[in-house]
């Protein structure tokens, strides 16, 4: 398990990778995306934790498509969040909605790929930190971003990125 890239994203906001998106580190990804094993949140989480910018005032995961949500009684975002929140004192900020069903973009080239949607619940916080499980191309979090406006959004941080972004 090598560690993550960094990555400034089109939208501007730097992203913080813990891990290469390969060996245990894959494993321990698809241990939560498709078991929602905490334990797995809780190791990536210690890895994860020193990423955060100075400044965080809060930690917003990045959600699992509702219908994703249900099948695989699993949000890696939120999961992420609560383990990197209880190791930094960070609040969870849950402002950003899912959409309620679409497919996967996992294992789909960038072409391929649906277009990420969200919806604000309310107006974020200054200082807030995306939080997400595997950073691939950054249209995810590009989508997170501007669903929220930039301006509170100070950076964020993934368990793993692919080698490949």
């Amino acid at each position: 398990m090598g560690p993550g890239p960094w990555r400034r994203l089109s939208c501007g906001i730097g992203v913080s990778s813990a891990l290469v998106h390969r060996a245990a580190a894959r494993r321990l990804v698809l241990r939560l995306k498709y078991g929602g094993c905490r334990e797995s949140a809780e190791v990536l989480a210690a890895v994860m934790s020193p990423l955060l910018p100075a400044g965080a005032s809060a930690l917003a995961p990045v959600p699992r498509i509702y219908s994703r949500r249900l099948k695989y009684r699993s949000d890696p975002g939120l999961l992420l969040a609560g383990a990197l929140s209880r190791r930094s004192g960070l609040p969870v900020c849950a402002v950003l909605g899912p959409r309620l069903q679409g497919g996967a973009n996992a294992g789909l080239g960038r072409s391929d790929r649906i277009r990420p949607r969200f919806r604000r619940r309310w107006t974020p916080p200054k200082g807030l930190v995306l939080v997400d499980d595997v950073l691939t191309t950054g249209a995810t979090l590009t989508a997170a971003a501007a669903t929220l406006g930039l301006s509170p959004v100070l950076g964020a941080v993934t368990a793993t990125a692919s080698s490949h972004g």
